[in-house]
């Protein structure tokens, strides 16, 4: 695809830094660069040899300014990230100089124009330098917060899910071309031994499509990390559950209830994978009007979590309040932890009958006895432990999963017509919705609105 406008951009964050990255991309590159980019004597450049570094000086050709030295390289199409000529300039770091060199290039190039959101790496995408799954797999690995989150990113960027995903489609492909064979000349029909053969390609490729299907959630907790919620009545210890997970004080301890009115959030990692770990203000009825929207901010969040770590004072018998929260607890993933278990017990695990008894932590934030059982639990619970690096999910995305989802639907639908007679015409027609699901994750055939959305999510410069 030749684009007809040449962009540019700052590529690093805004700020003071080492060095500021500015990135020029377009069929203007090459002649934008000879413009504004001089010898480290002041010269002009003839000419740039491709994939050469050079240290130089960027001026403003208009007032012939000096604006800053610089480090600066010329790729040439189709050899560079985005398969275009490529000029990038590496300059001090500070936002002065580098708004100013921008300028100076939005000033003085021919039809180039600030690049929107993730424009190189859609350009990438559009002029097949890269595929959607490698395309979505940049901005997971800019975003990635665990070194489990990386590796997924890295193994996606560079191709091992795009070569996954092109082995079925082969597959599909071949099962296709058996079909329409048939559709040629019908007068044959389907023998039976070519029957059974493909029944069994079919069988084979489900099993593909279910494994990838089965790894998404895993990949997903990777790649997006899990929210655990801490909810309980005022004053029962949920502060201190949090400043137990941190080994910090992180939030605020009293014998006073209500001393969290608001959401306190907080990143860790269990085992690899990142958790939101939010605390509530405590639920109870109150007048206060900063306490009743810490209130509803808990409730509100309580729909949202991956898993609820539901805190009880053992201390003291179950109250209202305590009835009240465990009524919203239904059908919702959650651990019940009786707290405050170096006290004589008031409440007995026997009271939560329908909690499993394996869901029911029993332990004390003061003397840390029982906080290993509840972190344990809470890996099993929300299925951490069953994610192995050596075995890690190729896709990670709800697109990916409903893509997937409805490829498999597809199939299915063949394999059973075929096995029950259907006729062949109805049978390619499967083949080709399966084929089509698929294709949208690598982006063979996707809507202009996925590649807009994946592609808005992306930084300027990126």
């Amino acid at each position: 695809m030749i684009f007809q406008d040449t962009i540019a951009a700052i590529s690093t964050p805004i700020g003071e830094g080492g060095i500021s990255i500015i990135r020029i991309s377009g069929g203007q590159a090459k002649t934008i660069g000879l413009l504004i980019l001089r010898t480290a004597k002041g010269l002009p450049f003839k000419d740039f040899t491709d994939h050469r570094l050079y240290y130089g000086k960027v001026i403003d050709p208009q007032k012939g300014q000096l604006i800053d030295e610089a480090l600066f390289f010329y790729s040439r199409a189709p050899h560079s990230f985005t398969a275009e000529d490529t000029i990038e300039i590496q300059a001090h770091g500070g936002m002065v100089g580098i708004s100013e060199i921008l300028a100076v290039i939005l000033q003085n190039g021919n039809g180039v124009r600030l690049a929107e959101p993730g424009e190189f790496t859609k350009r990438a995408y559009l002029n097949g330098r890269i595929d959607l799954v490698q395309a979505e797999s940049i901005i997971d690995l800019i975003r990635a917060k665990t070194e489990k989150a990386h590796q997924i990113a890295l193994s996606q960027l560079t191709g091992e899910a795009t070569k996954e995903i092109n082995t079925i489609e082969d597959q599909l492909y071949r099962v296709l071309i058996a079909i329409e064979a048939v559709l040629d000349f019908p007068e044959e029909g389907i023998p039976e031994m070519h029957r059974d053969h493909i029944l069994d390609q079919t069988a084979a490729i489900t099993r593909q499509l279910e494994y990838l299907l089965q790894k998404i959630d895993e990949g997903r907790k990777i790649r997006e990390g899990l929210m655990i919620v801490i909810v309980g009545r005022p004053n029962v210890g949920k502060s201190s559950l949090l400043n137990t997970f941190l080994q910090e004080e992180r939030a605020i301890v009293t014998e006073i209830p209500g001393t969290t009115r608001d959401i306190i959030e907080a990143q860790i990692q269990i085992q690899g994978i990142p958790v939101r770990l939010v605390d509530t203000a405590g639920i109870r009825r109150t007048e206060n009007p900063i306490e009743q929207i810490g209130i509803q901010k808990a409730e509100q969040y309580l729909g949202e979590a991956d898993l609820i770590l539901f805190i009880l004072d053992g201390g003291e018998p179950l109250t209202d309040e305590d009835r009240a929260i465990l009524g919203k607890l239904q059908e919702r993933p959650a651990l019940i932890v009786i707290n405050k278990a170096d006290l004589p017990q008031q409440i007995q695990p026997e009271q939560f009958s329908e909690f499993e008894p394996r869901n029911i932590i029993t332990l004390s934030l003061q003397t840390k006895q029982g906080f290993d059982q509840l972190l344990q639990r809470i890996i099993e619970r929300v299925g951490i432990g069953e994610i192995a690096v050596d075995d890690r999910p190729l896709l990670s995305r709800i697109r990916h999963k409903h893509a997937l989802e409805r490829g498999l639907a597809a199939l299915k639908s063949f394999t059973a017509g075929l096995a029950a007679g259907t006729s062949e015409d109805l049978l390619a027609v499967d083949l080709r919705c399966c084929l089509e699901a698929i294709g949208e994750i690598s982006g063979k055939k996707v809507s202009d609105e996925v590649i807009h959305g994946i592609f808005a999510q992306f930084c300027i410069g990126k």
